[in-house]
Formats: structure tokens, sequence, C-alpha cells
């Protein structure tokens, strides 16, 4: 599958202001450049996105920064200053979508809050990105991506809570942007249609709690909480170590001839009508006991063996892979994700999973420098190099 062209993208058109850092909303700001949104980054006149230095004081772009941020234009901004301030707002005239990601009251005490730029542009959609939301005894408090998955009962369903550990991947972090980018398009269909804009509010706990539909039905519905196993024992998922101390995924949901396939795979027909497993409820209620019998089956050949066999049998199954391995995989490679990294850095950017009328949007995977498009983009709209030079001189912009 080919690129579309640079002006094909879904969302060609589009101009998104981002005032955000760390990831959050750098990432809600990227997932709309991805298919075609024109995307202006304004970052601090004083180093920037901090998210830029993460980890290492050197100036070359990093991939963690650019995995967030390839596809922006940089402007570099005082808005502690008036005459920043008055930049900011001609550039939110000139938007369809702002994205902020401060704390609640950051930008209302800067004037620069929902109702301060509605008078500027009636039509603006504004994506306000918080921890925990602007109310509530928390509200205040800084939150990060590990906060956010610890109170919102995510981080509890990925590890013993006798003995807790952190998880990764940042999921409250970018779950938040996922749900952000969603409803900023909704909000954009709105505002094509009658010229009013709309102000939404998301917060990383609330994204958290969102993605927790079947877990939140399951409590109400039994009183059952769900821990780290729930999911596994409900949907039967199972995961084994073969012969060679490779391991491997099986996932069996629902349909009968899943469970049959596996026995059939193991050279075990007579589990199939064993009073244990004969069917899925019994097979979630004997869960412990079906994995033990699994992985001393398993431990019997190589993974590779496995695997074919249970192709053959059509069997849900794939090796456990470190993402280092998954990256090299054929099936990963074939769907066109990866994207070499700035300064060749290697396939180090993810590109959209989106494909449209059977092609991928094209892949804009220019990072920028901090304030590199300042210049242009202040010329964009309307100022002059005299004004522009004025504006450095008095350390606005950069």
């Amino acid at each position: 599958m080919s690129d579309t062209s640079a002006g094909g993208g879904l969302l060609h058109g589009v101009r998104v202001l981002e005032t955000a850092n760390v990831i959050t909303g750098p990432f809600t700001g990227m997932l709309l450049a991805d298919l075609g949104a024109h995307l202006v980054k304004v970052e601090s006149t004083d180093g920037g996105d901090p998210f830029r230095k993460w980890e290492s004081d050197s100036e070359t772009t990093k991939p963690t920064f650019a995995s967030y941020n390839h596809g922006k234009k940089s402007v570099a901004l005082d808005l502690k200053s008036e005459p920043g301030r008055d930049v900011y707002r001609r550039l939110v005239a000139e938007s369809d979508v702002l994205i902020q990601n401060f704390r609640p009251g950051v930008m209302e005490r800067l004037g620069l809050g929902w109702d301060d730029l509605q008078a500027v542009n009636p039509s603006l959609v504004y994506c306000h990105i918080t921890g925990v939301g602007a109310e509530g005894p928390d509200a205040g408090r800084p939150i990060f991506d590990a906060v956010a998955q610890a109170l919102s009962g995510l981080w509890s369903q990925f590890t013993d809570l006798d003995d807790p550990e952190p998880v990764g991947p940042p999921f409250a972090d970018q779950l938040t942007a996922v749900f952000a980018a969603y409803a900023i398009m909704a909000a954009l269909h709105r505002t094509r249609g009658t010229g009013q804009g709309a102000k939404l509010e998301i917060s990383m706990l609330s994204a958290c709690l969102a993605f927790q539909t079947m877990g939140v039905a399951t409590l109400a519905a039994d009183g059952a909480v769900p821990t780290k196993s729930s999911r596994a024992r409900q949907s039967q998922s199972y995961a084994v170590i073969a012969g060679d101390g490779l391991p491997l995924a099986i996932h069996l949901s629902t349909p009968h001839k899943f469970w049959t396939g596996l026995c059939q795979a193991m050279g075990r027909p007579e589990l199939v009508g064993d009073p244990r497993f004969a069917t899925k409820p019994l097979r979630v209620q004997h869960y412990d006991e079906l994995h033990d019998v699994l992985r001393t089956a398993f431990a019997a050949r190589p993974r590779a063996d496995w695997l074919t066999t249970l192709v053959d049998h059509d069997v849900p199954a794939a090796p456990i892979l470190t993402l280092a391995e998954a990256i090299d995989h054929p099936q990963v490679r074939a769907t066109g994700m990866l994207l070499e990294g700035p300064d060749g850095a290697g396939r180090s950017l993810m590109r959209s999973p989106v494909v449209v009328d059977g092609r991928r949007p094209a892949a804009d995977i220019h990072c920028p420098a901090l304030g590199q498009d300042t210049a242009e983009v202040l010329s964009g709209i309307g100022l002059s190099e005299p004004e522009r030079n004025e504006l450095v001189r008095q350390g606005v912009v950069a």
C-alpha cells in the first residue's frame, strides 16, 4: 500500500495550535497531524517542551521526543509577556483547534482560557486535557501517567496488589490522547456545519475509567472486582513456555472449535469431553487446572513446532515477543507501521495505523527544533520582518 499524497489527508486544511507538553497533548496533536492536519506547536522560549531533554541534555532530537512530535512546526513564544499573548491570540484567530494540557486555571490566569479565546475565534474547538479533571479534591495536583493509572483502578489489573510494581507503556497518557483526538474530530464536524465552537475537557483519569468498560460492567453485574487474572480467565487466554524456553500465547475466546482444535494440536483429544473443561464456563471455573495441563504439554516441544501445529489446527496463537523481536517480525513489517527516526536513528517511529481507501496517510517524520518555524508561522499571520525582529529583541519569540 502506498502513501497518500501530502494534500490527501482526511484532515487536510484543519489548522491545529498545540500548547502542550510531554505526552498527552503532543500525542493528541500528532494523531491529528498524521491524518493531514496542519500542526503548530507553541513552546516556551525557555527550553520548550521539557520532553525535548527527557533523560538527556543533548541538543540532538531524540526518538522519545520525535515519537510524539513529528509532522509539526515549532514556534517559541513567551506567553508570560503581553506581547507574547498578543501573538498567541493572532495564532488562535487563524486556528480551528487548540490543544492545551496545563493544570486547571493556568491558561485562564494568562487570559487565554476558553472564554477569552472564544471572543477571539467563536468557532474554535478548544481541548483542555487534565490529569484528573477541573473539579474535585485532587484537581490542582500534579498528575502523571502512573498516578492516573493507580487512581483509576487500571493499574490494579496489571499487577499483584500484594507486591505491586510499575507497569508500562504509558497507558494513561496515550489512551487520553486517543479519546481527545476522536472528540476533536467530532467537534470539528459540528463546527463545520454550524460555525459553533466547542470546549472539550478530558482527563487522564476519565480516559482510564472509560477504557475499563468490561471491568466496570462486570463489577456492577456481580460485584466481582477485576484483578490481573480476570480478563485472562474470561477470555480463556493462556501463556505457556515451550520446550526451548520460549513463551507463546493462546487465546481460545468462546467458539468451541478453538478448544477442540487445541486438544487435537496437543494430541490430547480426550480433553475435549473432560468434565472439568467440556464447556467454556467449566474452563473458566477450572482455569488454573487447565493452565497446568497446558504448561506440561507445551514443555515437550520447541515453540516453532508448536506454532506450526497450532496454525494447522486454526488455534489463535502467537509467540510472545519483545518489542525488539516484534518490529522484525514479518507480519509487523507487512503492516508498514515503522518509520525511520530522526538523525538516522533507525526504525524508531510509528506511523498512523489508519488506512484510507487502501492507502496510508502520508507520513511526515519531520520533527522540528525548538522555534525552528517561528519566522514562517508568524509571517503567515501577517507579522512583518521588522515586527518579528522586534519581538526577538524583546525575547518574546525565539
